[in-house]
């Protein structure tokens, strides 16, 4: 059986790469090439570091290819769970990095004028059980405790049967591939190099050099190694 391709790879002509044909002598080592090994990619490029990504099959055809295409600090029932188990102050802490990261993206948006489709937005978990309206009251305490800024309502921007929503506001979307061409097209720009169809297999050190081992068989070498895949 086959599968649609999701919209945003449905509507993007991306750039290709070839796979790694010969040792590699770089500053840092990025494998994976979703939204983390990109965005690390594009920040070390942008000081002058030389950088190489590693994509074992094709750029942003993962999780960042298939994506829902929100950027929330809203992520199912997580902040009663992280209350519990490790106590407000990290949970908070768990908000405020996410929140950092959007602020991140819109302000890397603006300063390179990328056209992405940016809307702001606000997010919704809605319950559609008694039980789940129960759990949904429960999330809403503790972001009540750790200061976010949300609600509980009874209905949302669909037409669905709902017991209660809870809503985080100010949240955003966008169009991912779009957001992230951008940022391949700087490292390039930036002399930074990526490989496609090039799987990492393993590290070895040598002092303070770090190779990483490829199924094609060169080695990719650098100071500094950064996993950024699953």
């Amino acid at each position: 059986m086959t599968f649609p391709e999701p919209l945003w790879r449905d509507s993007m002509d991306l750039p290709t790469f070839k796979a790694v044909e010969e040792d590699v002598q770089v500053d840092a080592v990025i494998v994976g090439g979703g939204m983390t090994g990109i965005t690390t990619a594009y920040l070390l490029a942008k000081e002058g570091v030389k950088v190489a990504l590693l994509e074992a099959d094709t750029l942003l055809n993962g999780t960042t290819g298939h994506t829902t295409a929100k950027i929330t600090a809203q992520h199912d029932l997580i902040y009663d769970e992280l209350i519990q188990h490790f106590g407000a102050t990290k949970a908070r802490h768990y908000y405020e990095a996410n929140m950092a990261a959007k602020q991140f993206i819109e302000h890397t948006i603006q300063e390179q004028q990328i056209d992405c489709d940016l809307l702001k937005q606000d997010a919704y978990l809605y319950a559609t059980t008694e039980q789940s309206a129960h759990k949904l009251e429960m999330e809403y305490k503790a972001y009540e405790q750790l200061g976010i800024t949300g609600e509980l309502v009874d209905s949302i921007p669909f037409d669905l049967k709902i017991y209660n929503a809870l809503k985080m506001s100010n949240q955003a979307q966008f169009h991912p591939l779009k957001y992230l061409k951008h940022l391949v097209q700087q490292i390039v720009d930036a002399g930074g190099l990526i490989f496609e169809n090039t799987t990492a297999v393993n590290v070895k050190e040598d002092g303070e050099q770090i190779a990483v081992l490829t199924r094609n068989g060169p080695n990719v070498t650098g100071s500094h190694v950064i996993a950024c895949s699953h």
